[in-house]
């Protein structure tokens, strides 16, 4: 499977701090996988062809590594829990065997690290203020541990075999380990010495495939939209707005013609954001046109162009205003008319993909109404909104109910709906509905909550934050194809996390993942 972009350090997510051993062969990266997914993580490195040897997945948070002053051994430094419970973990690791051990400490966390010199390690730990003397604020403290020889140190450390000097208190400037020495190298630095490109990339929240096998993303943060060639060659950029109060909002609408796109633009603080609709024209990202709208917007578009900026009510602390008209438009962005559309958050989500409908959940405005009560699938036509069927008859009334993406699918059972549903952020699903009444036709459960669907000649694609790649028959739900996007045999030793998908017209897979690539299975694969 290609992999969008073909740069080193695919699966890097965030990267934080990077070292180099002294013999200069390896590479050491930490780094977390955040949005949907949080994942703690080293990635070990070849020097040489900056290949990953190994990626060390840790349950604690990284907060330090440093490669030993002349030996191949890295010190990583973990730590979790919060004021009333922490803990946290030296661990050791040898990367031409691939063995580690941890240390333990517990009560404090480990926050720091770095060689003195050859014989000594100091790090610096974190004790919570569980007397509340220092007004809640973290004591900080470091010890050196000393060894003539650490080459051994994996062999007995986890025996008792490492000891720690006295814990001395630093001042508030903190402990001299938080200064890296030596200063460590970016990972751009060390692409372009093996003649490579790496930039900082994140979360892929959009993906969508045209058909001249053009391929156009949105990126959670740093980039607008992009545009790369069947053949994984960027042809243009849309860089988020300079301005420090902009930034993007995730959506993403092509219109029919594959001439134009509509994107989000966020502006303000998170309790109070207006959205900036910028039309960009895919032949080369200029922008085209501008509307501004008070309130975040979430888009729904529907198969013929007709397309909606609802108010998504995506602020903290949540709005203490009735919910904003959302804005329907055609797609070039005249306006057509307004809905009210109700409450909204993120459990509403509703994408429905390939849509001759205006489809949403929506909750009617009720006195005394429970916060969570029952969602409905209503279609926006130019009478109003019409109510079609509850999203889900059997949840209770105080159950937290999420939707999430969705398809329209129609074959020899006619119209329906395939779409997931997460209950008290458990049992993730995906059911298909008969449509207009709702009635469910199968239900297939999933290893976690789905984040991308789509459907192509009777099938129906799926992807989960757990790693899981579904294929399924649209009549029946038969999985026929079920593997991760974790195959070492098939991606190699990467451990990408899925976040949006789409199916292109000859029926590749394009996944957007958590770590800023975009991922194509072929079509013809595995079905």
């Amino acid at each position: 499977m290609p992999v969008i972009p073909d740069h080193p350090f695919p699966e890097m997510g965030h990267a934080f701090t990077v070292d180099v051993s002294a013999d200069g062969e390896w590479i050491a990266v930490s780094s977390y996988v955040g949005a949907r997914v949080v994942r703690s993580q080293v990635g070990i490195y070849r020097t040489a062809d900056l290949s990953l040897w190994h990626l060390v997945e840790l349950d604690q948070s990284i907060e330090g590594l440093a490669f030993h002053p002349a030996l191949p051994l890295l010190a990583i430094a973990t730590e979790e829990g919060d004021e009333a419970y922490r803990r946290g973990e030296l661990v050791l690791y040898e990367p031409g065997t691939r063995r580690r051990t941890a240390v333990p400490f517990d009560e404090v966390g480990v926050t720091a690290l770095h060689w003195i010199d050859e014989r000594r390690l100091e790090i610096a730990v974190a004790e919570p203020d569980h007397a509340y003397e220092r007004d809640g604020s973290d004591a900080y403290l470091t010890c050196v541990a000393e060894r003539d020889d650490w080459r051994g140190c994996l062999d007995d450390v986890a025996a008792g075999g490492l000891a720690f000097g006295p814990r001395t208190p630093v001042d508030d400037d903190g402990p001299s380990a938080w200064d890296p020495i030596p200063p460590r190298p970016p990972l751009a630095d060390l692409a372009d010495r093996a003649g490579r490109t790496w930039n900082r990339r994140d979360e892929v929240v959009a993906v969508e495939a045209l058909t001249d096998g053009r391929v156009i993303a949105a990126l959670r943060c740093g980039t607008l939209l992009e545009c790369w060639s069947a053949e994984g060659e960027l042809l243009w950029s849309v860089p988020e707005p300079d301005d420090f109060s902009h930034r993007s909002g995730g959506q993403l609408y092509i219109t029919p013609d594959e001439e134009t796109a509509w994107v989000t633009v966020l502006v303000g603080r998170s309790d109070d954001r207006s959205t900036l609709l910028r039309r960009i024209a895919l032949t080369d990202g200029t922008q085209l046109a501008e509307h501004r709208l008070d309130f975040p917007v979430a888009i729904t578009a529907r198969a013929d162009g007709a397309w909606v900026a609802r108010d998504s009510r995506d602020l903290f602390p949540p709005a203490r205003w009735p919910p904003y008209e959302s804005r329907v438009y055609t797609p070039s962005g005249k306006q057509l008319g307004t809905l009210e559309l109700g409450e909204c958050d993120r459990s509403f989500d509703f994408r429905v993909r390939r849509s001759p409908r205006l489809l949403f959940l929506y909750r009617a405005e009720e006195e005394n109404e429970e916060e969570n009560s029952e969602k409905w699938v209503v279609e926006a036509t130019p009478k109003g909104i019409e109510p079609l069927f509850p999203f889900l008859e059997d949840a209770a009334p105080d159950d937290y109910v999420m939707g999430g993406p969705a398809v329209y699918v129609h074959d020899a059972l006619g119209p329906g709906l395939v779409h997931s549903v997460l209950v008290n952020r458990r049992n993730p699903r995906l059911l298909r509905r008969a449509l207009p009444h709702g009635d469910i036709v199968w239900t297939c459960p999933t290893d976690a909550r789905v984040t991308g669907v789509d459907t192509h000649e009777g099938l129906v694609h799926v992807v989960t934050g757990g790693h899981e790649l579904l294929t399924l028959r649209a009549d029946d739900g038969k999985v026929i194809h079920r593997g991760t996007t974790t195959d070492e045999d098939t991606y190699g030793p990467y451990a990408f996390t899925p976040c949006s998908l789409a199916v292109a017209p000859n029926g590749d897979l394009l996944i957007g993942t958590a770590e800023g690539r975009i991922l194509v299975r072929r079509s013809g694969g595995p079905e």
